[in-house]
C-alpha cells in the first residue's frame, strides 16, 4: 500500500511539472533538455513568446521577466539561474553560453521609475488603476539600456547588475557586488560601495 501511495505521489508531481513546462512554453521559447524548476518563474508581460528565449540544457530557478511596454531576454546553452534571482528586461538582456548565475542576483536593464517625483507618482497610480504600461509613452521618464553577459561568466550570489553593462567572457563577479560599468573578459570584479550623494535637479 505504501508503495502505491509513493508511486501515486510521484506521478502527481510529474504531471504537475509537465503542466508547468507546457505553460512556460506558451510564454517563451525553451531549448532541448532545459528545465524551469518549481520555484522558477517566467513572466512575459510583453505577450510575445519570442521575447524570452532559453537555450538548451539550462536550469532556471529564478524569475525571467519582460515589461509590458518592451524587453527582450535571451539565455544561451548550459546556463544556470539560481533561486531568488530576478532578471527583468525593458530593453534587452543577452546571456551567453555556460553562464552561472547564483541565487538572489538582480539584473535590470531599466530604471523602473522616473527620477521626476510627479512622473513617478503618476506611473504608480496608473499601475494601480489601469495595470502596467503597454507602451513607452505610458511610462515617461524610464531609462533603459541593454545588458550583455558573455560566455562562461560567473555571477556570484547577491550581485546587482544595472543597465548598460557588458560583462566580458569568463569574468567572475564577486558576491554582493553592484556592477554599473563594463567588466573586461577574464577578470574578477569586486566592489564596496561608499555613499555618494548627488542632488536631484527639480
Amino acid at each position: 500500500m505504501k508503495l502505491k501511495h509513493r508511486i501515486l505521489r510521484w506521478l502527481i508531481r510529474e504531471i504537475e511539472a509537465t503542466k508547468k513546462m507546457i505553460n512556460h512554453t506558451r510564454k517563451c521559447e525553451i531549448g532541448e533538455n532545459s528545465t524551469i524548476a518549481a520555484e522558477g518563474k517566467i513572466e512575459n508581460n510583453l505577450g510575445d513568446p519570442t521575447a524570452i528565449k532559453v537555450g538548451a540544457n539550462c536550469f532556471v530557478r529564478g524569475q525571467l521577466l519582460t515589461y509590458g511596454h518592451g524587453g527582450r531576454l535571451s539565455v544561451g546553452d548550459w546556463c544556470y539561474i539560481g533561486e531568488g534571482t530576478k532578471i527583468w528586461s525593458m530593453e534587452g538582456i543577452s546571456i551567453g553560453d555556460r553562464v552561472l548565475i547564483s541565487h538572489n542576483v538582480n539584473i535590470h536593464d531599466g530604471s523602473a521609475h522616473s527620477m521626476n517625483d510627479g512622473e513617478r507618482h503618476d506611473h504608480f497610480k496608473r499601475i494601480l488603476t489601469q495595470g502596467h504600461p503597454r507602451t513607452p509613452q505610458q511610462a515617461p521618464g524610464l531609462k533603459s539600456k541593454c545588458i550583455v553577459i558573455e560566455d562562461d561568466a560567473w555571477i556570484n550570489f547577491g550581485v546587482t547588475i544595472l543597465k548598460g553593462v557588458t560583462i566580458g567572457k569568463g569574468a567572475i563577479i564577486a558576491a554582493g557586488s553592484i556592477v554599473t560599468s563594463d567588466v573586461p573578459p577574464y577578470t574578477i570584479y569586486r566592489n564596496k560601495v561608499s555613499p555618494i550623494l548627488t542632488p536631484i535637479s527639480v
